[in-house]
């Protein structure tokens, strides 16, 4: 039987590991008989050969290749892919390992798809890193540059064996780092499909404990060069002038190159940097065209142009720059941002070649606050390459859907040139009724960008928002700050048009629950729903400070009983109390305090002007003697709190007589 797939696995002193490896194919899902294995022993010297033979023995689908050492690892791949009879090829590294359905799921995309080559999820056993960029989810047919499969090109893929056979491909033996990368830029750039499986992992790389990955090896500025040198001749040869090659030659230029001119050029001698400047210049040079130098950035093309000119004193004076680690600068200057360089430097680089596109902007949401259907919105903006500031910020809201927008009244800004960030708080009277999301506008001139706001925010915003609920509003005059699914953006309901159902909380009146402490019954428009809660915020005392869900005890079909973190250690703080009732968040004042049995219980609870709760020493109690309100229910005469609250509390099992209890004793004390 012909084999689906030849995994090949070049080994050289790889003794404490090459078993694992080799096992983790044995381990595959896939038909035992659609698999050859062929391990090329590359000279190794640490009894590695030996575990490939014991290995070789126990399994009559391995074949091992022994040669003298070739030192690369295109030396240890060669031989096993002239050898090889499967459809298709994977190379496994020996220290690395398969997960178990990695080749049948691979093999089977393969065909169904009819794709040359299968990239799969890489993962780690160790932290070591690992491209993740062309993995964030499947794709059948991707794209080399959208989908971003340039960025892996490492040779451990599923790749269909007559399209190496097809180019003559093999790796360069001559190259010990980056020697894969002219041949799997050849692969992708004649396949007919490549296809990505990002729903689990399917290779697991690792390193080796006394840090001998070949990946790991130190690279010198002449290698660096060596590798971009083969990668650009690659994409060359196998693509023509136009977008596409400009997009696939930053890699060498933007990415290679960049690591050939740090500290690694700075510390070679004059005339070893004049020897490379030849080299570029005839390697290079002649597919370094204006196309390439718009992809890459500004800093690593002025460094190009410099080693292109031969000009190596000033080349050593932009490095230097580079190497001193100091923060990216960017300006607004006549119209557009440009790069910042110190003034010694800026005769180096022309004015157009130092445009940039904008400096990376985000957003903070600080506050959110609601009076009525009034809107106040604060909001920081960092901009950290920023040199200077912006010309102004604003807060806008657009109406979902459509391209209705209300700019918000600006009240406050701080643009200080140089801070850390720049802050704005802005207000609106009321928004029509919709659903509108909130954004953060940053103006420099005629430019302008806007930023959605409110996935990062300030800690002390609720995270299910706020609400103008507590009150008595017609539903035309409720609103809702809320926070979208997945990316948390602020958005404001106006008029109830997602929420049009909500329940409402009010609160009853406070008794003293059997340990003495404060027990808020509250009642319900509607029937409790899974996820409901309660929050009190403490405040006035730093060890008591934040918000906490407060336990609640079920005493009617829309009557509840919340314990409120209050007692006599509590006195001299501030309590406010919120309910989350259909993801809606709303104040909810309390009542009562003016019934509270201070004297028994060992503080007392006075009302503030905004519905919360102060802890009072007992002295210091508002507690009258003014009769309970009564609870009209529709339907029913207005009846006494006591008549409706009193049986509704005995029925509770367990706390219903806990509490029974505890008023008789308070009773008794008073008596």
């Amino acid at each position: 039987m012909t084999p689906q797939v030849s995994v090949i696995v070049p080994v050289y002193n790889s003794v404490d590991y090459v078993r694992d490896a080799v096992q983790s194919v044995r381990d595959q899902t896939i038909d035992p008989e659609a698999v050859e294995i062929l391990a090329v022993d590359d000279g190794s010297t640490d009894g590695s050969d030996e575990v490939l033979a014991e290995l070789a023995a126990e399994d009559p689908r391995m074949t091992v290749i022994t040669q003298e050492n070739s030192g690369t690892p295109g030396g240890g791949r060669n031989p096993a892919i002239g050898r090889a009879r499967g459809e298709f090829l994977f190379f496994l590294d020996s220290d690395d390992r398969l997960t178990p359905d990695a080749l049948r799921t691979m093999v089977q995309t393969a065909q169904d798809e009819g794709s040359d080559v299968v990239l799969g999820k890489l993962g780690s056993s160790d932290g070591r890193n690992v491209p993740t960029s062309m993995f964030s989810r499947t794709v059948l047919d991707a794209d080399l540059v959208e989908d971003k499969v340039f960025n892996t090109l490492g040779p451990t893929k599923l790749i269909r064996r007559e399209l190496i056979e097809r180019l003559g491909l093999r790796f360069p033996e001559d190259q010990k780092i980056g020697e894969d990368q002219p041949f799997m830029a050849a692969v992708y750039l004649s396949a007919r499909k490549i296809s990505i499986l990002a729903d689990k992992e399917y290779y697991v790389i690792r390193h080796r404990e006394d840090g001998s990955n070949l990946t790991l090896t130190a690279r010198t500025a002449e290698s660096q060069l060596i590798m971009a040198v083969r990668l650009a001749q690659a994409i060359a040869e196998h693509t023509e002038p136009g977008e596409l090659r400009d997009s696939l030659l930053k890699r060498p230029f933007g990415w290679t190159m960049k690591r050939a001119l740090d500290s690694r050029w700075t510390s070679l001698d004059r005339a070893e940097q004049s020897r490379l400047v030849e080299v570029f210049r005839d390697e290079l040079a002649p597919l370094y065209t204006d196309g390439v130098r718009k992809v890459i950035e500004v800093d690593i093309r002025a460094q190009l142009d410099l080693l292109h000119s031969g000009d190596l004193d000033s080349l050593q004076a932009y490095c230097d720059h580079l190497a001193e680690g100091a923060p990216r600068r960017i300006g607004w200057q006549d119209g557009q941002f440009v790069r910042r360089l110190p003034a010694e430097l800026e005769p180096l680089v022309p004015p157009l070649d130092r445009v940039v596109p904008s400096p990376k902007m985000a957003c903070r949401l600080e506050d959110v606050r609601l009076e009525g259907t009034a809107l106040t919105v604060s909001a920081s903006v960092r901009i950290p390459d920023l040199d200077g500031s912006p010309e102004e910020l604003g807060l806008r809201a657009r109406l979902r859907g459509q391209e209705t927008v209300e700019e918000l009244r600006t009240t406050s800004q701080d643009l200080t040139p140089g801070a850390r960030s720049f802050a704005i708080t802005a207000e609106h009277d009321g928004l029509s009724r919709g659903i509108w999301d909130l954004f953060v506008v940053v103006r420099f001139g005629d430019w302008e960008k806007q930023i959605r706001l409110g996935s990062e925010r300030a800690r002390s915003i609720p995270p299910e928002g706020i609400s103008n609920l507590g009150g008595d509003l017609p539903a035309q005059e409720r609103v809702l700050a809320y926070f979208t699914q997945g990316p948390g953006n602020l958005s404001i309901d106006s008029g109830n048009v997602l929420h049009p159902n909500l329940a409402v909380a009010r609160a009853l009146g406070l008794v003293p629950d059997e340990n003495g402490r404060a027990l808020l019954l509250v009642q319900l428009s509607a029937a409790p729903q899974a996820g409901d809660e309660f929050f009190a915020h403490l405040s006035g005392i730093p060890q008591h400070g934040g918000r906490q869900l407060l336990p609640l005890q079920q005493l009617g079909d829309r009557l509840l009983g919340l314990r409120l973190p209050v007692g006599a250690r509590e006195i001299g703080a501030t309590l406010t109390v919120t309910s989350v009732l259909g993801g809606a968040s709303a104040p909810l004042p309390v009542t009562g305090a003016e019934h509270w049995p201070a004297r028994v219980t060992g503080f007392g609870l006075a009302t503030t002007e905004e519905g919360g709760l102060l802890v009072t020493s007992p002295s210091e109690s508002g507690r009258d003697r003014r009769p309970l309100p009564g609870i009209r229910t529709p339907g029913a005469a207005p009846t006494s709190l006591r008549e409706r609250v009193v049986p509704a509390v005995k029925s509770v099992p367990v706390l219903g007589p806990a509490l029974t209890r505890a008023v008789r004793t308070v009773r008794e004390r008073r008596a």
